[in-house]
């Protein structure tokens, strides 16, 4: 009953997939991390960052869980059903575990035929759910077939036959303990006069050195420390049970050897599946709930083809769900912009001055890609793209203190594999590059700049470059490149509208905002400067 030779997958349909266990390079840059820490916060203890990690690698994947998620968006009373399946497996691996470890066969028996009881319970749950739903997926609809398929076989009912049957014999262990102190005798009434009862258990409880609550219910329901680990006095409890009923426990004896494993078995790897769906369905809820929306992303090209024609990626009202997230509980609003690659388009040149909204726009139109090739919705209103191999980013760094290198040699280490990969991997990649070569000269930085935009261009990649180098956004000049301009307020300069629209190259780095709000104005320093002067005259510095 190992379903090891079945393969499905809710992720991967054409296919097994090696998962990636490292997180993306880009996943630093678009501030991925922190929004994948809350998609999982209710999810910690399964192993679903794995499943975040691994870019699908075709766009007919990315319509296969898009058509997923809308099953589930259409049934929401799926998800809570679906939790309670995860439960049962997750109860089914505890008591497997158990079995595992236990070397007495009666142990071996009875945590087996929980860990069975468990399984079946949870694909009872899981079959009788779909069944009730409306879906239309690929995905569901095949999940129902294999586990109508399954519910057919022999095999399989007469496994769930053995189970019910073996647990039944199991249910004849109630029993009723009159406890003195020199003794457990096991009662054949039910209902029995509980005076005194209650201060015997205890007495026995603190014997075997059991916690012992001060205050005691009038029904004690479990003097058991654990359902699965046993105590003295249930050992106690089950030598006297061995003896009373010996033909309960040659059938849990027998039962540990039923062949039952739950390694490589097809529905934990659903239940995590199911689980990679839930976690983010719940946080776009909480986003959705602070007025931040998440739509889905349009494929345009669902083979993949070629991207030599450029082009291909439209976007509206994107926002940073980083920033979103943020400020969900502030009141901030975020701010959302419009992108589109015109024909033969292959970078967007974002320019403007500093603090403008450059960066966050990068960033947020990165997020969409990722999400869109994870098959999930995006931080927009819409948005209809092409498909891309991989995300690439750089954005700027610091000096490194460990190797002695400076800025601009940390830049160029981090993007020479980005440009000399001969795996063809680099090919319709989306890119984001951000403030490069800051530490150059304006005339070095552009020529690097303009050959580095070159390289991604010539191989189909499609990307966005953040830069004070007005040049390099001339559009008349510079092939394939598409200008954006971060605005100010037009009454005030210094104040920032985070809006950024398809415009010409402004030249203007609005510098003198900064120097005024800074107290850094050519007579403002003169004025402190002269202060300064005297009072060294006057002793006040010594």
């Amino acid at each position: 009953m190992s379903n090891r030779n079945t393969f499905f997958s809710l992720l991967f349909p054409e296919g097994r997939a090696e998962l990636e266990n490292q997180q993306p390079v880009f996943f630093g840059d678009l501030q991925m991390e922190g929004i994948l820490k809350a998609v999982l916060s209710r999810y910690s203890e399964f192993d679903l960052r794995k499943y975040f990690y691994t870019l699908p690698g075709s766009a007919s994947t990315i319509c296969y869980r898009q058509d997923v998620y809308r099953d589930l968006e259409k049934n929401d009373f799926l998800i809570l059903i679906f939790k309670k399946f995860s439960d049962r497996m997750a109860q089914s691996e505890k008591c497997f575990q158990y079995y595992r470890q236990a070397e007495d066969e009666i142990k071996k028996g009875s945590y087996l035929l929980l860990a069975c009881r468990q399984y079946l319970a949870a694909l009872s749950l899981l079959r009788d759910s779909l069944n009730q739903a409306d879906i239309a997926s690929k995905g569901f609809r095949t999940l129902k077939e294999i586990l109508d398929k399954m519910y057919a076989e022999s095999e399989f009912m007469e496994f769930t036959g053995t189970v019910e049957t073996v647990y039944s014999y199991m249910n004849e262990l109630e029993l009723t303990l009159l406890i003195s102190k020199k003794e457990i005798r096991i009662l054949e009434e039910e209902n029995i006069d509980g005076a005194g009862v209650v201060d015997r258990i205890h007495e026995f409880m603190k014997a075997f050195g059991i916690p012992v609550q001060k205050e005691v219910p009038a029904v004690v329901e479990n003097i058991f420390p654990s359902p699965l680990e046993t105590s003295s006095l249930e050992t106690a409890v089950v030598d006297i049970l061995r003896r009373s009923k010996p033909e309960v426990f040659h059938e849990l004896k027998r039962f540990a050897d039923v062949p039952f494993t739950l390694e490589d078995n097809i529905f934990l790897k659903i239940r995590n599946e199911i689980l990679f769906y839930i976690s983010f369905y719940e946080f776009e809820e909480q986003l959705g709930s602070a007025g931040y929306l998440l739509n889905y992303p349009g494929i345009h090209d669902k083979s993949g083809g070629s991207p030599d024609s450029g082009g291909g990626l439209e976007i509206t009202q994107v926002y940073d769900m980083a920033l979103a997230w943020k400020n969900r509980f502030s009141g901030e609003k975020v701010v959302k912009n419009d992108i589109c690659y015109g024909e033969g388009k292959r970078f967007l040149v974002i320019t403007g001055p500093n603090q403008g909204g450059k960066t966050t726009l990068a960033r947020a139109v990165g997020q969409c890609v990722y999400l869109m090739l994870m098959g999930l919705k995006a931080p927009c209103q819409s948005m209809n793209s092409r498909f891309f191999e991989r995300i690439m980013t750089h954005f700027e760094v610091e000096e490194s203190v460990e190797t002695g290198a400076g800025k601009l040699k940390e830049e160029l280490l981090r993007l020479k594999p980005m440009m000399q990969d001969r795996s063809g991997n680099q090919r319709n990649s989306f890119v984001i590059l951000n403030e490069l070569f800051t530490t150059a000269t304006t005339y070095d930085a552009r020529i690097m700049a303009q050959k580095v935009m070159e390289h991604f261009q010539n191989n189909g990649c499609l990307g966005i470059y953040v830069t004070h180098i007005q040049e390099l956004a001339d559009e008349k000049k510079q092939p394939g490149v598409q200008s954006m301009v971060a605005q100010v307020d037009q009454e005030d300069s210094g104040r920032r509208t985070f809006l950024i629209l398809p415009m010409e190259a402004q030249g203007l780095g609005y510098s003198d905002s900064i120097a005024s709000k800074y107290e850094l104005e050519y007579d403002q320093m003169t004025k402190r400067i002269a202060a300064l002067d005297d009072r060294s005259e006057n002793g006040e510095l010594a």
